[in-house]
């Protein structure tokens, strides 16, 4: 049997790596910046860091998303610098005051005389492409030339079309920074050979994963919940009601899902929970959690989430203690690359699919659809 190989050592430690990927992979990818509800009203921003680029994304007065290079087109100030918050009609820049709507038209000038003859519909803000899904909000750095999000999400949206994503909240929120490469962060994700070992109280809920693997193509082995167990949580039950319009079979199952490059993503009957991982450096990732329940659930007295944050964040330690240990390992003289087994085929995907844009000389036109269904969980 002949094994894939994995990405060479140096993908993993070195900083001229990272810097190429800003450019050739996260600047030519949808990446997930977080949760519509945080823009639900006219003015509400969020601000993205994407390498050395800033993004802005905000809802105008008539409630379209927008996002935008946060660059003033003056002299290049910042514009923003605030993570998020709510803007009162305009974005000003702090620099000279040039003034933009909510659109990003270039709206005041103070100060400039009029017969300088500036033409305002020439200096808009750059425009970075901006599309929704299941609540995500989701930016693009290759603003019109960027690929649709349909494409890239593929068959994913069918898979999932009776969660009610969309209309979930967020009921948590924390962060963490974990000492390696975002990308054995990804590759830990999709595979489950390391779950016997490393995930006890996770095969306990899910058995198939005691067999090392994340599902069985052609087979009924897929992520069934043991008898009595129904989520994600210490014990495995939950007091919460089940998410409206599940199937039967989606009721008795967990399903993770990946959109390449950083957004993992897992459903289970009673609530949602996903990670965007943020690159810091080589090998320092952070990683924003955040827990999506139904708000009527969320509206009851005594709504408590802790059963289910206790839980992925146990889930969460243990992987993230192994990844950190791979970091260490693969900054080794004596690793040049290792292999992928069988069990973990959902990795090599991931590889091929990052190796495809982290080579190319030139945007990207051809897309795969979101990394596979049900791969191992977190």
């Amino acid at each position: 049997m002949q094994l894939e190989a994995t990405l060479a050592g140096h993908f993993y430690w070195d900083g001229s790596i990272l810097v190429t990927e800003w450019e050739r992979v996260f600047g030519r990818t949808w990446i997930c910046a977080g949760r519509e509800e945080r823009l639900a009203e006219p003015g509400r921003f969020l601000t993205l860091e994407v390498g050395r680029e800033s993004i802005l994304v905000v809802r105008d007065r008539e409630g379209r998303l927008g996002a935008f290079f946060n660059v003033c087109r003056h002299r290049g100030s910042r514009l923003v610098t605030e993570p998020e918050g709510r803007l009162k009609g305009a974005v000003s820049c702090p620099y000279h005051a040039w003034t933009y709507s909510l659109d990003g038209r270039l709206a005041g000038t103070p100060h400039l005389w009029e017969a300088a003859g500036l033409p305002k519909e020439q200096f808009s803000l750059r425009p970075v492409a901006v599309s929704t899904w299941g609540g995500f909000v989701f930016i693009n750095l290759e603003g019109e030339r960027a690929v649709p999000l349909v494409e890239v999400l593929g068959p994913l949206p069918e898979r999932l079309r009776r969660y009610p994503l969309d209309t979930l909240r967020i009921g948590a929120r924390e962060e963490h920074e974990v000492a390696c490469n975002w990308k054995i962060l990804v590759e830990n994700y999709l595979e489950c050979y390391h779950c016997p070992g490393v995930h006890p109280e996770l095969c306990d809920i899910v058995p198939l994963y005691r067999k090392g693997i994340v599902d069985a193509a052609g087979s009924d082995e897929i992520a069934w919940f043991r008898e009595g167990a129904t989520t994600f949580t210490m014990g495995g039950v939950t007091r919460r009601p089940f998410l409206k319009g599940l199937s039967d079979d989606e009721k008795r199952r967990y399903d993770g899902e990946s959109i390449f490059p950083t957004l993992l993503l897992n459903v289970f009957p009673d609530y949602a929970q996903y990670r965007i991982l943020r690159p810091v450096a080589p090998d320092r990732t952070r990683i924003v959690t955040e827990w999506l329940f139904d708000p009527e659930t969320m509206a009851q007295p005594g709504f408590d989430p802790s059963d289910a944050i206790e839980f992925i964040n146990l889930i969460g330690r243990q992987d993230w203690a192994v990844c950190e240990l791979v970091q260490k390992g693969v900054s080794s003289r004596s690793h040049d690359h290792g292999v992928y087994t069988p069990q973990e085929s959902h990795s090599g995907t991931f590889k091929r699919w990052y190796l495809e844009r982290f080579e190319a000389a030139l945007p990207v036109s051809r897309e795969v659809p979101a990394g596979p269904g049900r791969p191992g969980a977190r």
